[in-house]
């Protein structure tokens, strides 16, 4: 038998009996896994985009129109990337997609790259379009299809 000093029991025999403490753990420990998921939330969406507030880019793209023959299919096309302030944009993923063939290639330093892409049109087809993509860090992608046409001569 164990003996306790004068008010030591009936501390023991309160934790026993008192059942707010085993309600409200469940509610705690729900409440923690709550708050640590949007926490892990909020830090994976800042690592992978770590900007909050994505600016916009302005593609310029030279020739807009192009013409191909029998004996010439490929097409050379001048791409320029600046911020919305003018800043040239450097790194900038630009994808050209099209009939027959995706080229890609980096800005330089100056937000200027070049992309020879060959196109092949459909038997009986005289035009088609090409589709462009930008990316580039702390930028809104940006997304044009049908950009640039290209013409059979």
């Amino acid at each position: 038998m164990r003996f306790f000093k004068h008010g030591q029991r009936r501390k023991a025999i309160a934790f026993v009996k008192n059942k707010k403490a085993v309600l409200g753990l469940p509610m705690r420990l729900t409440v923690s896994i709550i708050i640590g998921t949007v926490a892990l939330v909020a830090i994976i969406s800042f690592v992978s985009n770590p900007c909050l507030f994505p600016a916009k880019m302005i593609v310029s793209i030279e020739p807009m129109v192009s013409t191909i023959n029998s004996s010439h299919n490929y097409i050379e096309l001048g791409i320029t990337v600046r911020g919305t302030d003018g800043a040239q944009i450097s790194e900038a993923l630009v994808i050209i997609k099209g009939p027959g063939s995706v080229e890609s290639n980096y800005t330089n330093e100056y937000g200027k790259t070049s992309i020879n892409i060959t196109s092949k049109l459909e038997s009986g087809a005289n035009e088609g379009y090409l589709d462009v993509i930008v990316k580039a860090a702390c930028h809104e992608t940006f997304t044009h299809e049908d950009m640039i046409k290209i013409v059979r001569q």
